[in-house]
């Protein structure tokens, strides 16, 4: 029993951390770039996942045609080297399009829009310029109710589809937005694999403890 129990938590626990992690800057080798927007990347890896990168300033990715900065890839470009900005990347599961309008902006990188579900916060990329009605406007010059078009890469559910991008690029700003090397999901199971453990073991030690009987005086 002991043995069995032992093997179950180390199954769940290998499971975990093959959900978890990401293989590393090497897992872009061969993705496809899908959105690119002033220090933002989307990539399609080529396992399918959809991974967002904040990428810092002069950083460089390998193309076909040699070392190229972020802002010379263009979408359907495929990269031939690995990808390593110093922070791992977000997983993103849906990308919407839509038009919206502003609840609140919170300078320098926080904006909510009213959707049509309720209100939800949105990280938005350096150097992004929102077009209203017709004029460019940067985060702090927006206003509440001005309508904005938007590309949303959220958490949750999809079917794997990037439409082409309209408007400004906007990352969902959630707790639900894992990264893609998080060590949540293999805490959980970590966890629940202890759990299961140790009430194998209490089975294990109640059969074990002979039967206390009453000897007559």
């Amino acid at each position: 029993m002991k043995k069995f129990v032992l093997g179950a938590v180390m199954i769940l626990c290998a499971l975990g951390a093959s959900e978890t992690a990401w293989a590393g800057p090497e897992a872009a080798i061969g993705a496809t770039v899908v959105y690119v927007s002033g220090n933002d990347l989307l990539i399609k890896a080529t396992d399918g996942r959809l991974l967002n990168f904040s990428v810092p300033a002069g950083y460089q990715f390998t193309i076909a045609s040699g070392k190229v900065a972020l802002k010379d890839l263009k979408a359907g470009a495929v990269l031939t080297g690995p990808v390593a900005t110093g922070s791992e990347p977000l997983i993103i599961g849906h990308v919407e399009t839509v038009k919206a309008k502003v609840y609140v902006a919170r300078p320098p990188d926080t904006l909510t829009l009213i959707l049509s579900d309720g209100s939800q916060d949105f990280v938005v990329p350096s150097g992004t310029m929102f077009s209203v009605n017709g004029a460019a406007v940067p985060l702090t010059g927006l206003k509440r109710n001005d309508e904005v078009e938007a590309t949303l890469l959220m958490a949750g559910k999809g079917d794997g589809s990037t439409p082409a991008l309209k408007g400004v690029l906007l990352v969902e700003k959630s707790e639900d937005l894992p990264q893609a090397g998080s060590l949540l999901p293999a805490v959980v199971v970590i966890g629940f694999g202890m759990m299961i453990f140790g009430m194998g073991m209490l089975i294990w030690s109640r059969r074990r403890t002979p039967s206390m009987t009453m000897k007559p005086l």
